[in-house]
């Protein structure tokens, strides 16, 4: 940990005396700064200007929106992040019924035919429990890869409530610990590795995966929407709603607790003070910034040490139908370095595609430039799938691990790191923690919208 990084108690104090005859005379900007302008932080500023507070929001990226990303320049306009909302995420749904907002149902889509690709051989998966190479014992060979982690963790109990996840210590182990307690061999803990959203399964927790297996179970959602012109519609029409002062590119360098005040210092110089600070910022991020706030012990090390998943998506889009050829399915699982194809057009007619690539897989494409990356994908694709060989045009590729304002695509607590949960979320005297890394109980863009509601509520 960088020195830097620690809060110290006697520099807390000495900072204070230092300068507060300075900020007991200084008007605060506003009665709360909101640091982060995602779903998290618009969100919080609309109910806390509904509540009749004085609200002040910094972003430090030239938009708004966060994790919800849509690629306005990018032919097709693909999201890259904030895709699938279910029929029950209840506070997203309300958000888009408010702002008169279009959503395409998708679900057809969760059911579509995937082909795959392992040991240099492109298969349907109806004869994957036939095929020579399947290495899965017999009572498992059945089932394809996508689906082995889902049934070997039936053999844990399941989760009694949405929120168990985090009050189940014992059950903060690694994933395939329980994953081999549930069948799971080496051979099929390395099938999983691939097609789980997760950078490792050695390293990851079990409850992150009975987390999501809860929120399915709990939330009950039956059919799933993109938003029909990018999820980026969403965070715009409520950013473009606040009335409050609001400024992007704002990044923040410094939180510093004064004299009854926190003061947010950012990179262009310019410095902010308010008597509350709801920060929505990931600790993927928030860990670079000298802070210098009263954190408790479990939530010093969160905000340090908090895993987040590496996912890298590379976008392309083919020319001719080249899957009406080989007369395989669109989507594929594979083995390669690409991991999974998904067919990412609002329509599920292939028009658009994505690699998907998570975790430690990410990292070959960190270093690549996009001629390096499109060369290598297409020339992995006309490995696997010959009858697409010429018929691919690159969009581009967004890497979640590298984006500098968030360092992850969501939070994934490691095997240990599930018991800090309670303390990492309280608030730090006036500063308060919001983003999908603090909610209870929903994930993703509704886990965000779930944070935000909480913490207005510890407000007013």
């Amino acid at each position: 940990m960088k020195r830097r990084h620690f809060i110290k108690t006697g520099l807390l104090a000495s900072a204070a005396a230092a300068s507060m005859s300075l900020a007991c005379n200084r008007k605060s900007d506003a009665e709360v700064i909101v640091l982060g302008g995602g779903l998290s932080g618009l969100y919080a500023t609309y109910l806390l200007e509904q509540a009749g507070k004085e609200c002040l929001l910094l972003e430090g990226s030239p938009r708004w929106g966060g994790r919800l990303y849509t690629k306005k320049d990018w032919p097709g306009t693909p999201d890259v992040g904030g895709r699938g909302i279910g029929d029950k995420y209840t506070l997203v749904k309300g958000l888009i019924d408010e702002f008169g907002i279009e959503v395409i149902d998708i679900t057809a889509g969760f059911g579509s035919p995937t082909a795959l690709y392992f040991k240099n051989q492109l298969i349907k998966t109806e004869d994957w429990p036939d095929l020579a190479s399947n290495p899965l014992p017999e009572a498992l060979r059945s089932l394809v890869p996508a689906r082995l982690e889902g049934t070997a963790m039936r053999q844990t109990p399941a989760l009694e409530a949405i929120d168990a996840w985090y009050q189940k210590p014992g059950l903060d182990k690694p994933l395939a610990e329980l994953l081999q307690k549930g069948g799971l061999d080496e051979a099929g803990l390395a099938l999983v590795n691939i097609s789980a959203n997760y950078n490792d399964i050695y390293q990851t927790s079990a409850l992150n995966s009975m987390h999501s297996a809860a929120f399915r179970k709990f939330n009950g959602s039956r059919r799933v929407f993109n938003i029909k012109d990018g999820s980026s519609t969403l965070t715009d029409a409520i950013a473009a709603k606040l009335t409050s002062p609001k400024h992007l590119q704002k990044k923040a360098t410094q939180i510093l607790q004064e004299a009854g005040n926190v003061r947010v210092q950012c990179a262009d110089g310019t410095t902010y003070r308010a008597k509350q600070l709801i920060c929505t910022l990931p600790f993927s991020t928030l860990r670079d910034l000298d802070l210098q706030i009263q954190v408790n012990p479990k939530q010093g090390k969160a905000i340090q040490e908090l895993g987040y998943t590496k996912i890298t998506q590379i976008h392309f889009r083919p020319t001719e139908p080249f899957w009406e050829s080989d007369e395989m399915p669109i989507q594929m699982w594979t083995d390669s370095p690409l991991e999974r194809i998904f067919d990412f057009s609002k329509t599920n007619d292939g028009s658009q595609l994505a690699a998907w690539v998570n975790g430690t897989g990410a990292d070959r494409f960190n270093q690549m430039s996009d001629k390096e990356i499109a060369d290598f994908t297409f020339g992995q694709m006309a490995r696997m799938r010959p009858a697409s060989e010429g018929k691919l045009e690159y969009i581009g590729t967004h890497k979640w691990g590298q984006y500098e304002f968030n360092k992850g695509a969501y939070a994934e607590f490691q095997a240990g790191q599930v018991g800090w949960f309670s303390d990492m979320i309280r608030p730090a005297g006036n500063v308060h923690f919001a983003g999908e890394h603090t909610a209870k109980e929903s994930r993703g863009i509704e886990g965000a919208a779930e944070s935000a509601a909480r913490v207005v509520k510890e407000l007013i």
